[in-house]
């Protein structure tokens, strides 16, 4: 994981979730989204809810799922990667939200741009 202070990482993880917002907007998605405690929050229609959110003191994201928690490290140029070298951010949420809607979802998360 790459070395960052406090205040970059919630810099980062600020971006990321905006990014998640416009990504999923442009999916047109039956769901909502809100922003509680530093977290990102998507409520599926029939009340699932998956939560992105901040670790601080292990400067990570964790994506809550109804099933498990999955936890990402930012690498860079590479962005927020899954900790067991399972793919990025965008994939697992993607992979997340396909199981859950039924729906083919691909989530676009240009983590580069600046």
């Amino acid at each position: 994981m790459q070395d960052m202070t406090e205040a970059e990482f919630h810099q980062q993880v600020d971006r990321v979730q905006d990014l998640i917002e416009h990504a999923v907007d442009g999916c047109d998605l039956d769901l909502d989204m809100e922003h509680m405690e530093g977290s990102l929050v998507l409520v599926l229609a029939e009340g699932t809810r998956l939560v992105v959110g901040r670790q601080p003191a292990s400067r990570e994201i964790w994506l809550a799922t109804p099933n498990t928690t999955l936890h990402f490290g930012y690498q860079g140029e590479t962005g927020w990667q899954h900790d067991g070298g399972e793919g990025s951010l965008a994939e697992k949420l993607s992979d997340v939200l396909e199981e859950l809607i039924g729906d083919e979802v691909e989530l676009e998360l240009d983590e580069s741009a600046e």
